[in-house]
């Protein structure tokens, strides 16, 4: 997290959002992949990993199930079982994410991410879908359109004429989204459009002084002054 005059962190900085946000996605990527081969040089069949590692991972679209596993509320989107899923979320996150960096925004990065997991989760909930959740496509949507709602005149390649428009990329992402859902739920649509309103309505708030990360970025504050070394 950053102070909201600052500028686009360093790649390895410590408060660099975005590189906070893909490594939590990689690395529970490569863990769960690690416990994957575990459970396999072990001889235990894999049903039996994905009732005990995966199933209390992923969302499940049923209340009952989250009142007894509420925290997959909070880890169904950084969960991922696909090699290509997870390469390609997190491709569009980052392209979206510098754009983002770029305007001062970095901070903003992981709320915009959280809120709409938290959001779309209760969403999925609320439709009676069958089929659990995971992944960070909904947060890397909301990230798209926000980005796209905070600097719709952006432009990228600028040395190539003058520059393509941030809101083309949008579009190409959106489209690539619509033909990768074109046999999803009806929910699972639902779930990524509720997200995209995430991401939209957070920077409307956003640009009228209501900032939603704010309580977040004074936890992160406190616990940094807190495990800071006493002089």
């Amino acid at each position: 997290m950053q102070n909201e005059n600052s500028t686009k962190p360093l790649l390895g900085a410590d408060n660099n959002a975005l590189i906070a946000v893909l490594s939590i996605n990689l690395v529970v990527y490569a863990l769960i992949g690690f416990l994957k081969v575990v459970y396999y040089l072990n001889s235990y069949p894999l049903e039996q990993f994905y009732a005990q590692i995966m199933e209390p991972s992923i969302l499940h679209p049923s209340a009952s199930e989250l009142l007894h596993q509420p925290w997959t509320l909070f880890t169904y989107y950084w969960v991922h079982d696909g090699f290509w899923v997870l390469l390609t979320n997190m491709i569009w996150l980052t392209a979206f994410g510098v754009i983002l960096q770029e305007q001062s925004a970095n901070k903003h990065i992981f709320p915009i991410y959280f809120y709409a997991g938290i959001v779309a989760g209760f969403a999925y909930i609320f439709l009676g879908a069958e089929l659990p959740i995971m992944g960070a496509q909904v947060g890397v949507m909301a990230i798209v359109i926000a980005t796209v709602t905070l600097a719709p005149r952006y432009r990228l390649l600028k040395n190539i004429g003058k520059g393509i428009p941030v809101w083309i990329l949008a579009i190409v992402y959106l489209i690539i989204q619509a033909f990768s859902l074109q046999d999803a739920s009806l929910a699972l649509m639902i779930c990524n459009l509720v997200a995209a309103t995430t991401g939209l309505l957070y920077v409307i708030l956003l640009n009228k002084g209501n900032d939603l990360g704010k309580w977040m970025h004074q936890l992160l504050h406190l616990l940094n002054n807190s495990l800071a070394p006493q002089k």
